[in-house]
């Protein structure tokens, strides 16, 4: 299966993660309005590690179709000196409702070197997904059934945190259901246990590990060619990233996080 799949998309399908069978999620999202978070993403070659580009995420609120609702943005661009090599400007957001955490709409708009693609997700609440899709100027749309419990990528990025980790037994996988690039995947999340990690500006963390089964293809040359790490805390806010890629390594850290629904406990060691 080919993809084009730019530094903003690796760090989303890092972070995607899953709607359970059984009950794991906690009552409550373990997010709030007002939440930012940044994250710095650097590619490897050999002995040398670029900082490729940069991610930033919020959380804002809004009302949609006459439901409270929370408005999950994200915003990817390389840097200036990686430009050179591929330009990246993506925005991503989702609609999603508060009551439930059900995604209502979701929208992409990527503009990559020459590239250029929008596309939209309406979700009907019953398992069926109205999109859309403008590519280089060619439209298409269509409807499908995918059934309940599918998400796009940034609502199960956020979804995801609310998993109540006390339930969990170590080495457990855990299947959930994507819908991206207009095709339903249904994959898992395994749960590796606790570790401490220290990131690149000196800050170290408690924190959970999970390993996801990826997407196999262009990117990704195994299916466990990744793991995530969250913080050990109510936020399980995703901390550090590693993955092999076909061509060389990624690694993706947080830069920072503010407004979180609970304060940061799992910090062992601030930045510098």
């Amino acid at each position: 299966m080919k993809k084009k799949v730019g530094v903003v998309i690796l760090f989303l399908t890092l972070l995607c993660s899953l709607a359970v069978a059984r009950t794991l999620f906690q009552d409550e999202p373990a997010f709030c309005v007002g939440e930012k978070a940044r994250y710095t993403i650097y590619y490897n070659l050999g002995f040398i590690w670029i900082h490729a580009g940069d991610v930033d995420f919020s959380v804002s609120k809004k009302k949609y179709k006459g439901e409270e609702c929370y408005h999950l943005q994200l915003i990817g661009y390389t840097t200036k000196s990686f430009d050179r090599f591929y330009r990246i400007r993506d925005t991503f957001s989702t609609v999603m409702r508060v009551k439930d955490l059900q995604p209502l709409y979701y929208r992409e708009v990527k503009n990559e070197d020459s590239y250029f693609s929008e596309r939209e997700y309406h979700f009907d609440g019953a398992g069926g997904i109205r999109w859309n899709r403008n590519r280089r100027g060619v439209l298409s749309e269509d409807a499908v059934q995918v059934g309940k419990d599918v998400m796009d990528l940034i609502s199960i990025c956020y979804r995801f945190r609310g998993i109540d980790t006390g339930v969990l037994e170590k080495n457990e996988t855990i299947p959930f259901k994507l819908f991206f690039d207009e095709e339903k995947f249904e994959l898992g999340l395994t749960y590796k246990g606790k570790e401490d990690i220290k990131l690149r500006n000196k800050s170290k963390y408690k924190s959970l590990k999970f390993v996801p089964k990826l997407i196999t293809g262009d990117l990704f040359k195994n299916e466990d060619d990744m793991a995530i790490f969250v913080s050990d805390d109510g936020n399980h806010v995703p901390l550090y990233i590693e993955a092999k890629i076909k061509v060389g390594a990624v690694k993706v850290m947080l830069d920072f996080v503010e407004n979180t629904k609970e304060p940061m406990s799992s910090v062992i060691t601030k930045k510098k």
